[in-house]
This record gives structure tokens, C-alpha cells and sequence, in this order.
């Protein structure tokens, strides 16, 4: 480099001075006499420029030179294999090559004047900068692993840092090393579960010797590592088994897997009953050079099993054949019914008020009338019948070989006898009664389930009867559970459909007249059926959880209804939403409906959620959370239909009730002197005691009207006033007044 250097300052400085000498010589050519002398000096002077043009032809030469080298290198540097950078001290980026950039997955335009620092994972990041530091510290070249983080993905890099002592930058090489990586932790991973496996491993070779065992192979068996390698497979297994047991088992591998149950043999000579897999590992050849077994001692487990198993035909409580035996038993009585062509009855027996047994005495009490219960139905069969008992106080019979109906009704008869009789519960007594649904095969069906359905739906029929009676199957049954089935699949598509509405029905305060409040009512009115009662479709959107996403449709309409009337009529207007107790149960989250009417700026009073006696007595712990919850936010409680349940005035004083709505079995009859006046009387003065506002249902005559009022019930509700209408045929209500 010192020699071009000289050289180039050489040609520089002859470059000069002919320029001088060519200036000093053209000056004199007018002093010049003969032409002689002219002539001389012009061919000096063509030589001098000939000398001058070639000099400066080697100049042109050497820059050329100079920039297909330069060229060369960028082109090196550019699209080499390897990832180059050029950084400085504090890490940023100055330069970086193709390869570079397309490894960090960035433009080379966003990557310049950006800290390498940025991309190193967290927990590394002082490693790097420490590094870094040293290599421009001691101008010693280093080279380390580093993981990076590009976007979602781990780059784990062999990273180079060269020193350049004059410039104070680094030169940076990235290797990707990401796959070498995972794999070392995967192998590491692998090492360390197979070390902690608590399952017994042994690797064989393909030839059934022993090549590797883990600790819990000498726990379990009882020998050390060094004992069994290089010996054969077969030195674990029973003595019965031990000459060909698992090479049976390797040569009869499909797949090259295996799993089942094998007796094996400890160190000792105990025997015990094992849990073995198999895996075959291949070589690219597909032939195997490995196989993985692994086990466990299941000889406890077997024992436990075999004993559930023995006990799983049978309920605990009463001794009786449990549902899954039960199943098996009819299944036979049907087949044994069509080829011998004789009658089968199946016999769905429920306990009447069991529930009030249990909320009044304990499920110990409970329990011990189930025992007795179950003692008189046995009584009450002939030897050949199967009773049994399918969970809580749910009983089936199955009384085969009949060649006739006639033996039905004693059997059920002495049935509803014995279990009306007083059932002796330690120092008290309790009374129940039983329902009884009869399905006949092959009458009403000749398959399982078909016939446990009807006689279900028979059982039904008879507690909706009034309990304490039999009721056989009929094909009417089965039409309404045809319905139940085609309106449960229709209210699915409902709400999409539009074809569900809210109504809303005036509640009229008696004291001035006037309308402050509503309950909103929902509509369905199918293409096909008509108007749906909500007292049918109901019951349905709860047994089929569909009850919370229509719920809360109802509550988003109601909330932005009052919203309007709110703003456009009464700013103190109210409105109240029935909430089945299946959405206290189903855990609604009912912090949505609360912070949806603060977002909505609906205070206080605006909402009232109305729920039935039973709820109250279910006495569930969340259910009593989640009506707090309703009451501390705002929204007032009221208890629908008062009256007709059991024990509601000991639950009052437990809940924040605002409001009772008399049910409309009391008002329908209402007259003076009458018994449902008096009682009216009572709970209005009972629940005005207790600071609790009463909303009579069903008011249709103005006499009724009148008593409701002279007794000081604070609102009326029904026909007298208006029917349940939908919103804009309210809304001119409440323009016009009543």
C-alpha cells in the first residue's frame, strides 16, 4: 500500500511540473526569431503531452482496478452465506448484509441505526452487552451462543465478534443454529424425563438384550443397572413365563406396538401383574434397532377393580340392582318377551315430597326412608321381577312373562298402599306417596329406551295428576314429547329469526292511578304454530340450557327500553324481567347486566328481577350471593307469586325483597268476607311491616280493584287495566293514561 502510495505521488508531482514547463515554454514562443527554434519547442511540447495523456491513462487504469475490487467485495459481503454485520460500541446496527437481514426478518432500511440488543432474548441481554463491551475493550475477537427473539419465533445464533481497532466498530457474524439447538434440549428433556419417568423403561436391542434400564426399572423390579445389561428380556418375566414370554410378545408386535397386561417376576421371586407397552424404533432402512418397553405393577389397581366391579351392578344405599344392571335386565325381559310373544311391564316409580323429607330431617333421614322405601317395594313384587333403584328416589320395576295386564294394577295398587303408610324416622314420622307411570311392551314399544321414555312420561302424567296414582302410557303422551322435541330445536333459531318479542303490561299504582311501572313479558310467535305460551317454551329453554342466551336477550331489550321511556316519559320509570332460577343455577354472569346499566347510566330502581318462592328455599349459598349482589347494585328484588310455596315468610327477613306480588289464585275470587281477602289482608300488612311494597296480579273487575286498594295494596296489575301489549302500543298507554 506505501509503494502505490509513492508512485501515485511520483506521477502527481511529473504531472505538475510538465504542466509548468509546457506554460513557461508556450510564453516564450513569440520571442522565438527563426522557425527553427518554433519548430523545436512545439515537438518538445507534443512530447511532453504525449507523456502527460499516458500518465494520466495509468490513473483511469488503477481507479478502474480499484472499483471492480471495491465492487467484488460488496458483492462478497452482500450475498455471502453467512450473516455480516457491522456494529458499533453500543450495539447499533451500521451496516449488514442480505443474509443478515433476511435471519432477522427485517428490511435492511428498518435494521440500520436499530441495537442488535433489541433482538436478544431478555434473560441473555447482559450477556451480550457485557461481551460486546469486552471485545472492544481488549481488541480480542469472541465467540459465543446467543438466543434471539424474532417476533413469535426463538433464533438461537453462533454469534463472532471481530474488533476493528482503527474505526471502533465490530464486525459480526450470525450463524442460525435454531435446530441444532432444539435438539440438544429436546435430547436433554428426553434424558431428564426418562430418568424421572415413574413408569419402569427398558430398551432392548432387536435381538431381546437389554441395552438401557431407568431407576424406576430398579424400583420396581428389584435389579441394578449393571445386573441386567446385556442380559435377555426375559429375565423379568414369571417363572412361568420366563423362557418365552416377551419374545413372544416382541415377534408378535403389530405396527410395531404392543400393550396389554403380562405377569412379571421382581428379583426376589414375587410375582405381580404388570401394565406393559411396547414401542418399535426403525432405522431409515425400516428395520428394527430398538424397542422401548415400559411398565407398571397393577396388581393393587387389578384387586380395587375387581372389587368395584362387583359392586358396580349393585346401589350401595339399598342393595337393589343399580341403573346399569337394571338396563341389562330389561334388555333380557325384552328379548325373552318376543320369543316367548308374552307381555312385559316396565314400572317408573318416583317418591312424592321425598324433597321436603330431605330440606326438613337431612339426607341421613333421607337416606333411611330410601332403605325402608326400597324393603316395601321388594315386598310388593313377585320373585321373578327385577327392582331396582336408577338415583335419588327414582325406582323402576320390570315384571316380565305376563300373559296379560291384569297383574299390573295389584302389584301397583299394594305399591301406592304400602308406601302411603308412615314411614318411622328416629324420633318423628314422615309421609309420602309414590307416583307410578306403566309401559307395556310390545305394546307401547319393543326397544329399551323407547319404553323406559314411556313409562317415564307416564310417571309424569301421573304427578301432574296429583301424585299418590298410576297412570299408563298413551300415545297423547308421546305427542306432547314429540312437540316438547320440534319446539326445542325451533327456539334455537328463534332469536335469529326474529320471532321473538317483549310485551309489556302496566302496573297501575293505586294510590294516584297513574303508570311508573311495567313487567316485561316475552312473546314467541312461530311461522307455523302461532303464539308460543312462555308457560310451554320456558320449562323447554331450561331443561335444554337455552334459557341464559334468551334471558339475556330479554334483559338487553328491557334495558333499552327503559332507557327511552325513561327519556322520553318518566324519568323514574321501571320496569321488571322474571329470571328463572335455572340462570341462578346456570351461574349467569349477572356483573354484565350490572355494568351494562351503569354504561347505559340506568341508576338505581331501574330494573327489578323477579323470582319465585322456591328459589328462596333452595337455600344455595351462590344463589344467596348472586341476589345480594342484584340488591347492592340497584336492582330490586320481587318475589313472584307469593303464596303458594312452602315456608316463605321464615326467608323474607333473609333477603332484600322489595316487592310481593300476591299471586292471582287469591285475587280471582276475591270478594268481601271472603277467606282470600283475609289473606290478602295479611300478607299486605305482613310485608308492609317489613318495608316491602305489594303488587297484586290478576286484578279484572273493579270490585277486586277496590278490596285490593281499601286494603292498602300499593299496585294492581292485570286485565282491568290492560293486557300484556308490545312497546309502541305501551307507549301510547302511557301517552293517553288509563
Amino acid at each position: 500500500m506505501a509503494a502505490g502510495m509513492i508512485k501515485s505521488a511520483d506521477k502527481k508531482d511529473n504531472k505538475a511540473l510538465l504542466r509548468e514547463r509546457a506554460e513557461r515554454h508556450l510564453g516564450d514562443v513569440d520571442l522565438l526569431q527563426s522557425d527553427a527554434e518554433k519548430n523545436k519547442l512545439l515537438h518538445e511540447l507534443s512530447v511532453h503531452q504525449i507523456e502527460l495523456e499516458m500518465q494520466n491513462s495509468e490513473l483511469y487504469d488503477a481507479r478502474i482496478a480499484q472499483n471492480e475490487a471495491l465492487n467484488r467485495y460488496t458483492e462478497l459481503f452482500e450475498f455471502a452465506p453467512l450473516a455480516y454485520l457491522v456494529i458499533n460500541a453500543d450495539a447499533k446496527i451500521r451496516s449488514i448484509n442480505l443474509t443478515g437481514a433476511t435471519l432477522l426478518g427485517k428490511d435492511r432500511s428498518e435494521l440500520i441505526g436499530t441495537s442488535l440488543a433489541h433482538f436478544v432474548c431478555g434473560s441473555q441481554r447482559t450477556v451480550f452487552t457485557r461481551s460486546l463491551a469486552a471485545t472492544v475493550n481488549t481488541k480480542q475477537a469472541t465467540a459465543f451462543e446467543l438466543r434471539l427473539v424474532i417476533g413469535q419465533r426463538d433464533l438461537w445464533v453462533n454469534l463472532g465478534l471481530k474488533p476493528d481497532s482503527m474505526l471502533g466498530y465490530c464486525l459480526l457474524t450470525m450463524t442460525d443454529i435454531t435446530k441444532n439447538k432444539k435438539a440438544e434440549i429436546e435430547l436433554q428433556l428426553a434424558s431428564a424425563v426418562y430418568g424421572s419417568l415413574s413408569e419402569a423403561v427398558m430398551v432392548v436391542s432387536a435381538h431381546y438384550e437389554i441395552i438401557n434400564v431407568n431407576p424406576s426399572f430398579t424400583a420396581l423390579t428389584g435389579y441394578c443397572h449393571d445386573e441386567v445389561i446385556g442380559k435377555y428380556s426375559s429375565l423379568i418375566c414369571s417363572r412361568e413365563q420366563k423362557h418365552d414370554a416377551l419374545s413372544r410378545i416382541w415377534r408378535e408386535l403389530i405396527d410395531g406396538k404392543w400393550e396389554g397386561e403380562i405377569d412379571l417376576c421382581r428379583k426376589n421371586g414375587e410375582e405381580y401383574l404388570a401394565k406393559l407397552s411396547i414401542s418399535s424404533i426403525y432405522n431409515l432402512q425400516n428395520e428394527v434397532t430398538h424397542r422401548v418397553a415400559t411398565f407398571s405393577d397393577i396388581s393393587e389397581k387389578k384387586r380395587l377393580d375387581n372389587i368395584i366391579l362387583k359392586q358396580a351392578n349393585y346401589d350401595l344405599l339399598t342393595g337393589l340392582p343399580n341403573r346399569q344392571l337394571f338396563q341389562d335386565r330389561l334388555s333380557q325381559g325384552l328379548h325373552q318377551s318376543k320369543r316367548s310373544k308374552k307381555k312385559l311391564a316396565l314400572l317408573s316409580l318416583d317418591i312424592d315430597k321425598f324433597k321436603e323429607v330431605n330440606d326438613s330431617f337431612g339426607h341421613r333421614v333421607g337416606d333411611a326412608l330410601l332403605v325402608e322405601a326400597s324393603t316395601r317395594i321388594s315386598q310388593c313384587v313377585r320373585e321373578a321381577d327385577t327392582v331396582a333403584r336408577l338415583g335419588g328416589d327414582e325406582f323402576s320395576i320390570v315384571m316380565g312373562d305376563l300373559d296379560d295386564l291384569s297383574s299390573i294394577l295389584p302389584v301397583a295398587n299394594r305399591i301406592l298402599q304400602v308406601m302411603a303408610e308412615p314411614f318411622r324416622l328416629e324420633d318423628s314420622f314422615a309421609y309420602v306417596s309414590v307416583s307410578i307411570g306403566v309401559a307395556v311392551s310390545p305394546d307401547d314399544a319393543i326397544a329399551v329406551e323407547a319404553l323406559i321414555n314411556h313409562a317415564d312420561n307416564a310417571m309424569y302424567a301421573a304427578k301432574k295428576s296429583g301424585r299418590n296414582r298410576i297412570h299408563f302410557y298413551t300415545p297423547s303422551m308421546q305427542e306432547k314429547v314429540d312437540r316438547k322435541l320440534y319446539l326445542s330445536g325451533q327456539l334455537r333459531e328463534a332469536l335469529a329469526n326474529e320471532e321473538i318479542s317483549m310485551f309489556y303490561q302496566p302496573i297501575v299504582d293505586f294510590k294516584t292511578g297513574e303508570i311508573h311501572k311495567a313487567e316485561a313479558l316475552i312473546r314467541w310467535k312461530h311461522p307455523e304454530l302461532g303464539y308460543i305460551p312462555p308457560d310451554e317454551f320456558i320449562p323447554i329453554a331450561e331443561e335444554t340450557d337455552q334459557i341464559v342466551k334468551v334471558g339475556n336477550w330479554v334483559f338487553y331489550q328491557v334495558a333499552k327500553q327503559i332507557s327511552a321511556w325513561r327519556f322520553n316519559h318518566d324519568p323514574a320509570f321501571q320496569v321488571s324481567i322474571n329470571k328463572s332460577p335455572a340462570q341462578f343455577t346456570r351461574l349467569c354472569n349477572q356483573e354484565v347486566w350490572i355494568n351494562y346499566l351503569r354504561r347505559i347510566d340506568l341508576g338505581p330502581g331501574a330494573l327489578v328481577i323477579e323470582i319465585t318462592e322456591g328459589l328462596l328455599m333452595d337455600g344455595d349459598e351462590q344463589i344467596k350471593q348472586q341476589l345480594a349482589q342484584l340488591s347492592d347494585s340497584g336492582i330490586d328484588i320481587s318475589l313472584d307469586d307469593f303464596g303458594t310455596g312452602y315456608s316463605s315468610l321464615a326467608y323474607l327477613k333473609k333477603f332484600n325483597v322489595d316487592y310481593l306480588k300476591i299471586d292471582q289464585s287469591f285475587v280471582r275470587e276475591l270478594s268481601k268476607d271472603s277467606d282470600d281477602l283475609a289473606l290478602c289482608e295479611a300478607i299486605i300488612v305482613m310485608a308492609h311491616k317489613l318495608d316491602i311494597k305489594v303488587v297484586a296480579e290478576g286484578v279484572e273487575t273493579e270490585a277486586q280493584r277496590d278490596l285490593l286498594q281499601a286494603a292498602g295494596c300499593d299496585f294492581g296489575q292485570g286485565f282491568l287495566f290492560s293486557k300484556a301489549v308490545p312497546a309502541d302500543e305501551f307507549e301510547s298507554i302511557l301517552a293517553s293514561g288509563l
